[in-house]
């Protein structure tokens, strides 16, 4: 029971989108804090919450698919019902953690999160390929929660140029995974961009918003003015993220590669974010 709960909420995932809000949190203060934790945990628990919600919209696709047919509720293990349950209280418990942190404007925040992901982007990716756009806003409310809990505005250039990077980050990221399952979204019945576009020209669009990934990284690394040494360690992370990107142009690229293109380039702009906290930090410690 208690590793489908992991599994049902997404735990691995979720965990991975609420660092963003740390790495936020620390980018715009210079340091860490209890209420930096309580930012981050706040993020953990409304995404294991609307992504509970999100199996149960999804559960019988998901049991077409073989990547997810052993989900808990498209299983049979758990019934839809015990993941409303499930959903609620976890979208309960962050609306109440978030506002201890940012009142009413961080309950907000949530709530969109859930529309928009659970009544907004669920239904459109059944319809669309492209839902994947509008859908990667919700890559930039993690963010925004760490940089509002240290006490900055989302108005401010720095953040801007933060919510880009992870806007747009979040394209390609979805396409290289489609690349890899495409046949079990197809299998579920979900419209991909692999069939809208074919695989050739998704591999050369999937390239130009990495492309477009890496100079919203040179913006964002110019805006934080960072040390020398991270400069020159984020040129040479960009480099390494547009060799890895190059892969998807090769004619002879095999969809099975996209793996290795998918963890190369997540490793790299997940380094740039890295290295302008930690410099962040050291700044505010020795100033």
């Amino acid at each position: 029971m208690i590793k489908d709960f992991f599994i049902v909420t997404k735990f691995v995932l979720s965990f991975a989108v609420s660092l963003s809000a740390l790495f936020a949190y620390i980018m715009a203060k210079g340091d860490v804090g209890f209420d930096m934790l309580l930012a981050t945990f706040s993020v953990l628990v409304v995404a294991m919450g609307v992504s509970t919600l999100n199996q149960v919209q999804e559960y019988k696709e998901d049991s077409k698919m073989e990547r997810t047919k052993n989900r808990p509720i498209a299983a049979g293990r758990m019934s839809p019902r015990t993941g409303y349950i499930i959903s609620a209280v976890l979208i309960i418990i962050s609306a109440l953690l978030i506002y201890s942190l940012l009142g009413f404007t961080g309950v907000n925040i949530f709530m969109f999160a859930f529309i928009w992901y659970n009544m907004m982007y669920t239904p459109l990716k059944k319809k669309s390929a492209l839902a994947v756009v509008p859908g990667a806003i919700l890559g930039v409310i993690p963010p925004a929660i760490g940089w509002l809990v240290a006490g900055h505005s989302l108005m401010e250039l720095e953040f801007i140029a933060l919510a880009l990077y992870f806007f747009i980050w979040q394209v390609p990221h979805f396409w290289l995974l489609v690349m890899l399952f495409h046949g079990d979204y197809k299998d579920g019945g979900y419209p991909t961009a692999m069939r809208l576009f074919g695989q050739a020209s998704l591999q050369r669009l999937t390239f130009v918003w990495l492309v477009f990934t890496i100079q919203a990284g040179i913006f964002l690394v110019s805006i934080f003015e960072p040390y020398t040494i991270t400069m020159v360690l984020s040129i040479f992370i960009g480099l390494w993220a547009f060799v890895s990107s190059l892969e998807l142009l090769r004619e002879s690229f095999e969809l099975k590669n996209a793996r290795s293109v998918f963890w190369k380039i997540n490793a790299s702009f997940l380094g740039i974010i890295i290295l302008l906290s930690i410099d962040e930090y050291i700044k505010h410690h020795i100033y």
